[in-house]
């Protein structure tokens, strides 16, 4: 057997997609560091920050722009530089901002005391405020239900798109921070901007405006996005506070028009309809993909190639500037921080519209019977302890997947949701892209709608095709699953999931319970006189679907345009003579626990190290003459497990020549832990495993990566029936051995290893962390091809004579 040799090169579409992100992410991080340097060097000392020109007049809300992007490119709330401009804000006077700006400017400052989340300090000054905006809205004449530009009861008669937008923006902050907003309010304003969209679909900059432009447009869709949600009500609630799960009300298709005409006018190096205010539009471009729940208008994922843009037009000193009345680098570079940092929220759920024909995106359909169903999810776990902050997520429209990158879009997000009432509707390509999508690490969690009568069939049967040799099934999940403890503690007995235990894990997990009706009903603080028995419904509910998130992403969803894509593509099975491989061993405790984390491993040796190992696996028993033909041997599992003593002897005599078993306990396994103890000490009464000094040349440089510090997640214990808790540890990789002619012949990981190469860790697995764990793996391979030993051909008993 020979080791190294030859890169290897090849890569995909899927590949190229990939590689692309990564590089865009590191330009994008890099780029709000420099954009947040260049605001700190322009707030003036009483901690504001002046625009300069016509804008000079506007300090407050330039000042509350700053504080916003600031907060959102992670600085600190804090730091000096925030609290200085939100304490700027804190002494503005009781009755707003006076002048031609005041609705912007109160607006603003409102969005920025709710990004500081300082509410024990700031939320009564948040309800002030947003009162004196509610009054200032237009009752009357062709602007009713909009905002002029002043602070003033009763408006002015006029009012505009523009100012109505913001107004919109600081109320719905104000009412997420716990503050209240009047339905009327809500009510008038969605009125005027349904009245206002054109035939067109979009929107112009007041009433009477017939020429749409994109800055209004965007602001449209974002705004209905708003009070859509808002003017939820129970009026299909019954006596008994239960909601009719099947009523089919159908939804209004402003917003299917409105992102028709972004589709068919997108720009990006210009504000559509219009010849000014660009990084205002960019910034309204941003809210609109993002509370719309799209990726795409069209062909143009909005995010992606903005933030290209965006990274490409920053000046040297870390701001932007635009031509005409754009001179103004503070508000720009502002506006252009707020795309690049919230467009970069992290995608938790990808909804899945299984229904819209090729070529377009219909809101209408089985796919989306509760539309806000999983907005209101991700929207509650948004705001929890314990979660990073600015999640969200998106809808992907199955027939727009292109074969080569399905695979990759869909692990854009590491949980895929699946509804309806009927039974959904897949080709055999789209059952590979499900199943390719749970190989590599993904998670489907489903729900059927209404009562379910054709979803339940249907989806079972979907199971029966990912998994046409019954190597998992669909199951009820018992009262001892984590996923009843991974959030909130729940009584399994009143909430009945099933799911498909697969690798390391539970893959997918199915609630023929309409759970999405009651997410439907959840708003941020419920509705005066709401029914108590849905009222508990919808509690119940929420942390059913919070637990299931918790539970598929460890409370740690991946970052937008990270790596992750990247590292759970699928790689051609190409296996050629001469290369390395790998045997696995087959053994009765859960040998195949994680199927793909072999193969990953090879993968990572062929991209990082430019190793040429085969990624075929190949599964052995333990005997001597199929241990022989591989140089390493890898061994895994969960539970306790027997090897006879005819295997014993045959593991021995293969180390003894020069082999290396490498083995970990999946997830931690105590099972399995002291079985592979128990072997060791049959194997060898006079020895023992011992830890390997983190000095040893298996963590340093001269096998690969230098590993000096590696980061674990342990399970916190807890008293039974508690929220499960896990805990990062960074400290000195931790791995065992056993030494034969000075060469370690055994290395043993008691944390896991496996289940994060196979990218299922899951928030009741203990072991490293996914790229510690790829990083300690490949050096234990190169560790093993570089010993003095070397393997023989010879060695192999065919070649024996």
């Amino acid at each position: 057997m020979s080791s190294l040799a030859v890169p290897v090169a090849a890569q995909d579409a899927g590949d190229e997609l990939a590689r692309n992100d990564v590089q865009l992410r590191t330009s994008v991080k890099r780029s709000l560091e420099r954009g947040s340097d260049f605001l700190r060097t322009q707030q003036q000392g009483d901690g504001s920050w002046e625009a300069s020109g016509a804008f000079s007049q506007f300090k407050i809300g330039t000042t509350a722009l700053a504080v916003m992007a600031l907060i959102n490119c992670d600085v600190p709330v804090d730091s000096p530089e925030v609290q200085r401009g939100l304490n700027f804000l804190r002494n503005l006077p009781p009755s707003g901002v006076n002048g031609k700006g005041g609705i912007y400017e109160t607006s603003l400052t409102v969005m920025a005391l709710c990004a500081a989340e300082e509410y024990d300090r700031d939320l009564p000054r948040i309800q002030l405020y947003a009162r004196l905006l509610e009054e200032s809205q237009e009752l009357a004449g062709d602007g009713a239900g909009y905002w002029d530009y002043e602070i003033r009861k009763g408006g002015s008669h006029r009012g505009d798109a523009s100012n109505g937008q913001y107004a919109v923006l600081a109320l719905r902050d104000a009412v997420y921070a716990g503050a209240q907003v009047s339905r009327e309010s809500w009510e008038r304003t969605h009125q005027r901007w349904l009245a206002d969209q054109q035939a067109s679909g979009g929107w112009g900059y007041a009433a009477g405006d017939f020429s749409p432009r994109g800055s209004m447009t965007v602001a449209g869709l974002s705004t209905i996005s708003i009070t859509s949600r808002m003017l939820q009500d129970d009026s299909d609630v019954d006596f008994q506070g239960k909601p009719n799960c099947c009523d089919t009300r159908p939804i209004d298709p402003v917003m299917e028009n409105g992102r028709r005409w972004m589709s068919e006018n997108f720009s990006l190096v210009s504000n559509p309809g219009h010849g000014n205010y660009h990084f205002y539009y960019l910034y309204g471009l941003e809210r609109a993909g993002r509370m719309s729940g799209v990726r795409f208008f069209g062909g143009h994922d909005w995010y992606r190639e903005g933030a290209e843009m965006l990274v490409g037009l920053q000046l040297a000193a870390g701001n932007w500037l635009a031509p005409g009345t754009e001179q103004e680098p503070i508000l720009n570079t502002s506006m252009a921080l707020m795309f690049l940092s919230k467009g970069l929220s992290r995608v938790v759920v990808n909804k899945l519209d299984y229904n819209s024909p090729r070529g377009d995106s219909r809101d209408q359909g089985e796919w989306n019977r509760h539309n806000f169903d999983m907005v209101n999810l991700v929207d509650l776990i948004d705001g929890l302890p314990q979660w990073p902050p600015r999640l969200t997520s998106q809808v992907v429209t199955l027939s727009r997947l292109k074969p080569e990158t399905a695979v990759l879009e869909l692990n854009q997000s590491p949980v895929l949701y699946i509804s309806g009432r009927d039974a959904p509707q897949f080709d055999e390509e789209q059952i590979r892209w499900l199943r390719s999508y749970v190989d590599a690490g993904g998670f489907i969690f489903a729900v059927a709608n209404c009562d379910g009568q054709g979803f339940d069939p249907g989806f079972r049967e979907v199971i029966k095709r990912m998994f046409p040799q019954e190597d998992a099934s669909l199951q009820r999940l018992t009262g001892d699953h984590p996923v009843y403890r991974s959030e909130y503690p729940l009584n399994s007995d009143g909430v009945e999931l099933w799911g498909v235990n697969f690798g390391c894990r539970t893959s997918i997990i199915y609630s023929p319970t309409d759970l999405g009706c009651l997410w439907q009903k959840w708003m941020k603080h419920e509705p005066q006189n709401r029914n108590t028995n849905l009222s508990q419904q919808v509690n119940r509910a929420m942390k059913v679907g919070v637990n299931v998130i918790a539970y598929a992403t460890g409370r740690e969803p991946p970052e937008k345009l990270s790596d992750t894509g990247a590292r759970r593509k699928e790689a051609a099975d190409n296996v050629e003579r001469g290369l390395l491989q790998i045997g696995k061993l087959r053994h009765n405790g859960g040998w195949d626990t994680a199927p793909k984390a072999l193969k990953n491993l090879l993968m990572a040796l062929n991209e990082t190290v430019g190793l040429a190992a085969s990624t075929q696996t190949e599964a052995i028993p333990p005997t001597l003459d199929e241990m022989s033909r591989f140089p390493l041997i890898y061994m895994h599992g969960r539970y306790r497990f027997q090897i006879d003593a005819q295997q014993q002897q045959a593991i021995r005599d293969y180390l003894s020549r020069g082999g290396v078993l490498f083995a970990d306990a999946c997830c931690g396994a105590s099972n399995f832990d002291r079985s592979f103890r128990d072997l060791m000490r049959q194997l060898y009464p006079e020895q023992e495993l011992k830890q390997i000094p983190v000095t040893h040349e298996i963590f340093t440089e001269a096998t690969w990566h230098n590993i000096t510090k590696a980061t674990i997640r342990r399970l916190v214990p807890s008293e039974e029936n508690a929220a499960l808790t896990m805990r990062t540890v960074e400290g000195q990789p931790f791995l065992e051995g056993i030494e034969i002619d000075g060469r370690y012949a055994v290395i043993y990981s008691k944390y896991d290893i496996s289940c994060a190469l196979q990218h299922q860790a899951s928030l009741s697995c203990d072991g490293y962390i996914e790229a510690d764990a790829a990083k300690i793996a490949v050096n234990v391979v190169l560790y093993s091809m570089q010993q003095s030993i070397h393997w023989s051909e010879d060695t192999a008993p065919a070649n024996r004579k």
